[in-house]
């Protein structure tokens, strides 16, 4: 996780401005080798002269660093979140040459003293602006520093010297700027729609992906709407495409004017447009669409189709289809099952896992927690003679288990020491959260009840209604066993785990409390048997 994470592309950026900062990687490691070569050259041709072989040595020592900057990978650095310190230590490094060759040939009298020139300028062609105001200020202390402390101090030269490297760094500085700006307007015009001014298919998708990755971190739902203008094309044909980009231009601003300012609205089509509601549950989705298609209904009348993460999907591809369906099938009167589409109830459960293994990964287990619960509990089911559409309900049961945590926020999930009271209490929501998912997918009905009340205790302290005994369905008792025993056999953040002896030791102290005695019975039966030793 932490290599992807490591090397995501950076916002608003595109493939040429990664290239130019790959290639000025390899642009500034044969500058560098110029440069020594040439203070070689210097070197030889003034070797009478004090320290020429630690002149000489300090440049072999830049160019050796410089060739090191060759086998470094170009493009992973330039993609990571390391690119800005990795120029930012290359200018300090050359900086430091500077500094040493100068000092070691007198001082900023020396015609080595034109080298900090060279960082500046480097830094001004692909930094960010406040890198190259950094760079700039400390090539200039460094050299006044250097001919403060240099063998043949001249105030004078000094003095004009460090006039004309301040007027190139803020020459630089000026440049830094302007670039920023230029590449900043180039992101938004790339991104955006040159019609209407909102997002075009490009910029709501990258913006989509990023509200999508930034849901499960927070614990908040994410709303899509997908809307389509629905006489757009009797406009155009009757009235002519000026009075149809008219209309567009008049739809955007109504719908602006219908959603909050965090909400993103896009045009990904002709007359399609995309909005993004952070926050949003299905509830309130539906009232923006409500809201929209009001506005809009007079000169606009409009089709609408929802989609919520992470109810109706977890990936961007699979709710913007699905709410292309549900506005297709409004737009047409007729189902998408007629017109052969799959529709929620009929898609795969790939969204199902994707979202159990996110989970699994933000509670930072190293094992795949889901997984490994599925497994005890298709034991289980074997060992009581369950039907093998029974076993695999119990199956799916336990993958969808905690599948409602991605409702708790990272804070919570990830926190290594006890929880508050108060969080507490958001912890035990997530078994409702869960059941209230799995209960949108048609032929799971019957998993519900186990998934909503896995957290149940048999002697009724548990969560969220307090059942207990037999008022738990046995399904949710075979979780509670099979979950907690891989919870206490793996490490946490606050804990090591515990060994299988110790495990099943806490379930049989447990028995009866905590646990149903006859699932811990069965589990030490069935599945103990089965456990590499811990």
């Amino acid at each position: 996780m932490a290599d992807r994470s490591a090397v995501r592309r950076l916002p608003d950026e595109d493939f040429s401005e990664i290239r130019y900062r790959i290639e000025s990687i390899g642009a500034g490691v044969r500058l560098t080798l110029v440069i020594c070569a040439g203070g070689w050259v210097y070197c030889a041709s003034s070797w009478d002269q004090p320290d020429r072989q630690l002149i000489a040595s300090l440049f072999g020592l830049g160019a050796a660093v410089s060739l090191f900057f060759v086998l470094v990978p170009h493009e992973r650095i330039v993609r990571s979140r390391w690119r800005e310190p990795f120029f930012f230590l290359w200018s300090i490094m050359n900086i430091a040459l500077a500094v040493a060759v100068t000092a070691a040939d007198g001082g900023s009298t020396s015609p080595l003293a034109l080298l900090f020139f060279i960082p500046l300028v480097f830094a001004a062609l692909s930094y960010p602006m406040i890198l190259v105001v950094a760079i700039g200020a400390i090539d200039y202390v460094a050299y006044v520093a250097v001919g403060i402390a240099g063998q043949r101090p001249d105030n004078q030269y000094i003095a004009f010297f460090a006039l004309c490297l301040a007027c190139v760094a803020m020459l630089c500085t000026w440049h830094a700027r302007h670039q920023d700006r230029r590449r900043g307007e180039l992101a938004r015009v790339s991104r955006a729609d040159p019609l209407t001014g909102c997002l075009n298919r490009r910029g709501f998708e990258e913006r989509f992906e990023a509200e999508l990755s930034r849901s499960p971190r927070t614990g908040r739902p994410l709303g899509l709407i997908m809307l389509d203008l629905d006489r757009f094309k009797e406009i155009n044909d009757t009235q002519g495409h000026a009075a149809g980009d008219e209309l567009l231009r008049w739809a955007v601003h109504a719908m602006q004017q219908s959603i909050r300012p965090m909400d993103t609205i896009g045009r990904i089509g002709g007359d399609e447009f995309a909005i993004i509601l952070p926050g949003a549950a299905p509830s309130d989705t539906e009232r923006v669409a409500h809201r929209l298609q009001t506005a809009m209904a007079d000169r606009a009348p409009t089709s609408i189709g929802i989609a919520c993460f992470p109810i109706d999907g977890a990936d961007q591809s699979e709710l913007m289809r699905l709410a292309d369906n549900r506005l297709y099938s409004r737009k047409h009167g007729r189902s998408a099952q007629q017109r052969g589409i799959p529709t929620a109830e009929t898609m795969s459960l790939s969204w199902a896992t994707a979202l159990a293994h996110a989970v699994d990964e933000r509670i930072t287990v190293k094992q795949a927690h889901s997984r490994k619960v599925a497994q005890y509990c298709k034991a289980m089911a074997k060992a009581l003679g369950w039907s093998e559409e029974d076993s695999e309900q119990l199956e799916i049961a336990a993958v969808l288990h905690d599948i409602g945590k991605v409702a708790v926020p990272d804070r919570i999930l990830r926190k290594e020491e006890s929880l508050t009271p108060e969080e507490w209490e958001e912890i035990k929501l997530h078994p409702k959260a869960g059941a209230e998912i799995v209960a949108r997918i048609k032929g799971f009905e019957r998993t519900v009840p186990w998934i909503e009340n896995a957290r149940e205790n048999f002697d009724g302290s548990g969560y969220p209604d307090g059942l207990k005994g037999d008022e738990i369905p046995l399904g949710a008792r075979i979780l509670h066993v099979t979950s907690a025993f891989d919870a206490m056999t793996t490490d946490r953040p606050y804990r090591a785990a515990l060994t299988t002896e110790e495990a099943l030791a806490e379930l049989e102290r447990n028995a009866g409390t905590q646990f149903d005695p006859e699932c811990v019975a069965l589990f030490e039966r069935e599945v103990a048997p089965t456990l590499q030793p811990a």
